[in-house]
């Protein structure tokens, strides 16, 4: 979009104003796909109904997605909800999420010309796009049934964006067979759970939130995953070593293991070979707590 096109003093005011408490464009780049992706685990609730794809919701379900995406959203900018969904340096802005290729805009905001926040989850294609627009009536197809509206794909080109088809974040569920997941929460001994979940998973990062459902009738459920007779003690004699992405980078790279955040766990078996790295960077003598808050 042009700075001469008639709305740009408009959209770049809100453009502005919304990503001044986000660290700018870039940190809006930097964090809705994980905004996105926390949003559609969220509804898909993995722990308690075993689904981990959005093609796993019903259609009433799938409504509650872009609900929540604008719940986190406006947790995440830091802005009120106005008369419509946020308050934007004293504008009304209307916030549309679509899991499809377009939005609809209902009658009370195209019947004002109001602006929009327009937000795509594209799962399938695996991206994520924002952008702003006002919701005029050149930019909008004929009435549905519920009298709202389409925007038009000639339409795009007078959005606003603010993300472009940034690099959807994976689910930190994909690939977990949730099945034999729901099944190991019902064994008792929460080391001994986190031992046979890690000991089947090798070289698969977990975050702590899978960790957390898989342990959640433990009172301090990060301590069994450690030393002192917890799950790393456990997979010790199989020679499975449990890393952390906060304490042993060094050692997931020297393994040639995916990256780990600060928030993950990741299990290998080490062989003769690896136990001489892991002694040399004193694995065995170390028995690291659970990731430090970032409080």
């Amino acid at each position: 979009m042009e700075g001469s096109h008639p709305d740009f003093a408009l959209l770049d005011r809100i453009r502005t104003a919304l990503t001044v408490n986000c660290g700018g464009l870039d940190g809006l780049k930097a964090q809705l796909p994980g905004l996105i992706a926390n949003a559609v685990d969220h509804v898909l609730d993995p722990v308690r109904t075993a689904r981990t794809e959005l093609a796993d919701l019903d259609n009433v379900e799938k409504t509650f997605v872009g609900l929540k995406i604008e719940h986190y959203l406006r947790d995440f900018l830091d802005f009120p909800k106005g008369l419509r969904d946020l308050e934007v340096d004293g504008i009304d802005v209307d916030v549309k999420n679509t899991v499809r290729s377009t939005w609809m805009i209902p009658p009370e905001t195209f019947r004002n010309q109001e602006p929009c926040l327009l937000i795509m989850a594209a799962m399938t294609r695996r991206h994520c796009s924002m952008g702003l627009i006002v919701a005029r009536e050149a930019y909008l197809n004929s009435p549905n049934r519920d009298g709202k509206r389409s925007i038009k794909s000639a339409a795009f080109a007078d959005i606003l964006w603010l993300v472009e088809k940034q690099p959807l974040a994976e689910s930190r569920w994909t690939g977990i067979d949730m099945r034999r997941f729901r099944d190991l929460r019902k064994i008792a001994g929460g080391s001994r759970r986190a031992a046979l979940f890690f000991r089947e998973n090798l070289g698969r990062p977990v975050h702590r939130t899978i960790v957390e459902g898989l342990l959640f009738d433990q009172k301090d459920y990060m301590k069994r995953i450690r030393g002192n007779l917890g799950a790393r003690d456990l997979l010790a004699p199989d020679r499975i070593a449990l890393l952390s992405g906060a304490y042993n980078r060094e050692l997931i790279a020297a393994f040639g293991l995916p990256p780990c955040s600060r928030e993950e766990f990741i299990s290998v078996c080490y062989g003769e070979t690896g136990e001489a790295v892991l002694k040399q960077a004193s694995y065995f003598d170390r028995k690291p707590d659970a990731t430090p808050s970032t409080a």
